[in-house]
């Protein structure tokens, strides 16, 4: 029976394009005795499985499109392309920091990124969104236990994965932990009241403090101590909340006269 090819998979990506130094799965028929394959110029030895259906090799150095043949017993098979893709290259995130329960979806943007088929987070893949862009790629990170203590942040390598190979950037994407309220002292009074909010990850660089939802004036202590003032309000109990990076902390109540 003389051989024939039917599809090329290289892995991870399972499809025609790849790079050096992956595995190239060939399916076909006929294909028992193969112990070379020939992609573009450059043969290289392979395995075949013993139903002879499907030879393996390691993709060689290589550029633009190559013609894929495996030769059993002299005769050789059709001919399949097989298409090298150039190693990726990112540059930048967007955001770059975002909560550790609840992370946003990120952008990565860069250059050949369309065969984009697994982002990572600090080792951990995340949730991919099917690329249409040479030029930029969205990702969402999984969840991440928080720290728990201060700093009250982790800051995580980003890796993308493309037909061509991985890009990353080293130490790019900051998780941050959701601000918690334990104490307001006092915490009822009049509007100008000066209420010391007492707490966990006050820290970052876009905080906020709300009472019923109306910004406060604040000045932040310590990474567990705002001083805010009780901007006008409505007489009874209210909500307070602080938001971070991380997110918006539970309402901690304080009571108008």
């Amino acid at each position: 029976m003389a051989p024939v090819i039917t599809s090329l998979s290289a892995a991870p990506q399972g499809t025609n394009q790849g790079s050096y130094g992956q595995t190239l799965t060939i399916n076909g028929t006929g294909l028992t005795g193969t112990t070379s394959a020939k992609i573009g110029s450059r043969t290289v030895s392979a395995t075949v499985n013993g139903a002879g259906t499907v030879v393996t090799c390691t993709v060689p150095s290589g550029c633009g499109v190559a013609s894929v043949t495996v030769t059993t017993a002299g005769v050789t098979s059709n001919a399949l392309s097989f298409y090298y893709i150039d190693s990726p290259f990112v540059s930048s995130l967007n955001p770059a920091d975002g909560s550790a329960a609840t992370p946003p979806s990120v952008t990565i943007a860069g250059e050949i990124l369309l065969t984009t088929n697994r982002v990572q987070v600090g080792g951990v893949t995340a949730t991919l969104t099917t690329p249409t862009s040479d030029a930029q790629v969205s990702a969402t990170p999984a969840s991440v236990t928080p720290v728990g203590a201060s700093p009250w942040t982790q800051t995580q390598s980003v890796a993308v994965r493309t037909a061509g190979g991985t890009a990353t950037l080293a130490n790019s994407f900051t998780f941050y932990d959701t601000p918690t309220i334990t104490t307001l002292s006092p915490d009822n009074g009049a509007a100008d009241t000066e209420v010391i909010i007492t707490g966990t990850a006050f820290v970052g660089s876009a905080i906020s403090v709300t009472f019923d939802g109306v910004d406060a004036d604040f000045s932040v202590n310590s990474d567990t101590q705002i001083l805010a003032i009780a901007p006008a309000g409505p007489t009874g109990a209210i909500d307070v909340v602080v938001t971070t990076r991380g997110g918006s902390s539970a309402a901690a109540t304080f009571t108008y006269p």
